[in-house]
């Protein structure tokens, strides 16, 4: 290993022996890092508290999420306990570890809500920002400077996206209905293939090292790999989901827009009702598709992601409005995206 690397397994190690009791916190705060979550606080932010708030959020992760895969494949570091049995493995990562997505994805979606919020609550969001980014390096899946350089990158994404949105946005608005879907399916290839670029990066092969101390620190059987540094499927969703939740905003914006306050009651039962259509398109049909490596499998679940997210921006505010849900206070001043 080289010296900086030595000294992450040192810190983590040293970390794991002298405090012990991090572990149970940093496990929470990773799940508010993971997949599972942003699935449940995106309809959330969109639903209940604004809807723009959750548009930006969901715009801002996808891109976030796309640049991460990037810069994964263009360093293709490894993660701790792939090159060293000093660290005691809690959770395990396949994908390549710098830039740690967690700790990136946390400064674009908890500096987003701070900036929106403004006053005292931002420092809780930036104190979140902290925590998620230090638990992964106590759960051993980052050395200290992947954590580092997603917060590094993810701070660039925030500030290039709080300085550019209001212009994007000026010149966006002057499209037709049919050109603003047609963009969005656009910008969601151009995720997509931003995220794959990074292939050309990639060495042929990791070091064979990588696989067996990562397979004999997990107890893998013989036979079983550890480590799937290359897989890009999840970018495909990402993609997916980017463009059915922008298509949707667009649309719905264009039929007088959704107000997400009200009372307490309404946002709880929109929340529900939401939900069951997220877990009917997002995992009911995981169980139909294919989900093999195969060009229709992931045609497919491009299809299924971009109908989850249209679900959430669209498909879920429609219904609410319809049984009498939404907020009927300033609803045609939500128009357009400012």
């Amino acid at each position: 290993m080289n010296p900086i690397l030595d000294w992450g397994i040192n810190f983590i190690a040293g970390l794991q022996t002298s405090a012990p009791w991090l572990v149970a916190p940093s496990r929470f705060f990773s799940f508010l890092g993971t997949e599972g979550f942003y699935l449940f606080i995106l309809p959330f932010l969109y639903w209940c508290v604004d809807v723009r708030l959750g548009l930006r959020v969901s715009v801002i992760l996808s891109v976030s999420d796309s640049l991460n895969t990037f810069f994964k494949f263009v360093f293709h570091q490894p993660r701790p306990y792939w090159v060293s049995d000093k660290v005691r493995v809690i959770n395990t990562e396949a994908s390549y570890g710098m830039p740690s997505g967690h700790a990136q994805h946390a400064v674009t979606v908890w500096g987003t809500m701070a900036a929106w919020v403004k006053g005292w609550p931002g420092w809780l969001m930036a104190a979140f920002i902290f925590l998620i980014g230090f638990s992964r390096i106590v759960l051993a899946v980052h050395f200290p400077t992947d954590v580092l350089a997603g917060w590094l990158i993810g701070g660039v994404i925030l500030w290039a996206f709080l300085k550019w949105e209001a212009p994007v946005m000026a010149s966006f608005s002057r499209f037709t209905l049919a050109q603003k879907i047609g963009l969005a399916f656009a910008a969601s290839m151009l995720l997509l293939i931003i995220s794959l670029a990074g292939l050309a990066f990639v060495p042929p092969a990791d070091p064979p090292q990588w696989e067996i101390t990562a397979a004999r620190a997990i107890s893998l059987a013989p036979g079983e790999s550890a480590i799937n540094s290359r897989v890009t499927t999840g970018m495909v969703g990402v993609a997916g989901t980017f463009f059915g939740l922008v298509a949707g905003a667009i649309l719905i914006f264009q039929r007088g827009g959704f107000d997400a306050r009200g009372t307490w009651w309404k946002r709880a039962v929109r929340f529900a009702l939401g939900m069951i259509g997220v877990g009917i398109l997002w995992l009911g049909l995981r169980m139909v598709f294919p989900r093999d490596a195969s060009l229709v499998s992931q045609v497919l679940r491009y299809l299924r992601c971009a109908l989850t997210g249209f679900w959430v921006a669209y498909g879920a505010p429609w219904v609410f409005i319809k049984l009498g849900l939404h907020n009927t206070a300033n609803v045609l001043n939500q128009a357009a995206p400012r």
